[in-house]
């Protein structure tokens, strides 16, 4: 049986690494510097019930945390094709929420590696942590910063949201 005291370390130190209060640890998730903060006007996310028919691609995304690991996954359709399915093994001290994350910005950028004529897509996520983070303008953990970042490029590049 492990003693609660143990525990209790176990996640201090974790909570520690992850928001980098150790130095020379690796890094996992912490909060961007307000300087590198998108500017709120240009980040916005919104969740919509979209039609693939709009969407030149359909990309799905998973992240899990379990015994075995911690992972994130996409996979991306045209035409009801899939024609890319991509995998990505994490540190098994990240959350599953890190996982979700990850695979949204996987998820973009694969979007945005795709020569498509049209430059829509949908991206469908069952993560609605992740979700609401995007849209909470508060909230400046480096993947979610990644995340809004990675649209406005998109945007700048002639990208839309489907539907």
């Amino acid at each position: 049986m492990t003693h609660i005291y143990i525990k209790i370390d176990e996640a201090a130190e974790l909570y520690l690494q992850t928001k980098s209060y150790i130095k020379n640890r690796e890094q996992f998730d912490n909060n961007v510097e307000a300087r590198y903060w998108q500017h709120p006007a240009e980040t916005v996310i919104t969740k919509s019930e979209g039609n693939e028919e709009d969407s030149s691609l359909q990309i799905y995304t998973d992240g899990s945390k379990t015994e075995k690991g911690v992972g994130s996954g996409i996979a991306t359709y045209s035409s009801g094709q899939n024609n890319r399915t991509l995998q990505f093994k994490l540190n098994k001290k990240c959350t599953n929420d890190q996982a979700e994350q990850l695979a949204v910005l996987k998820a973009l950028e694969s979007a945005n590696n795709t020569q498509t004529a049209k430059k829509t897509a949908t991206i469908y996520t069952d993560s609605q942590t992740t979700l609401d983070m995007l849209q909470n303008s508060k909230i400046h953990f480096s993947i979610i910063e990644d995340i809004r970042r990675k649209w406005c490029e998109m945007k700048k590049e002639g990208w839309q949201k489907a539907g």
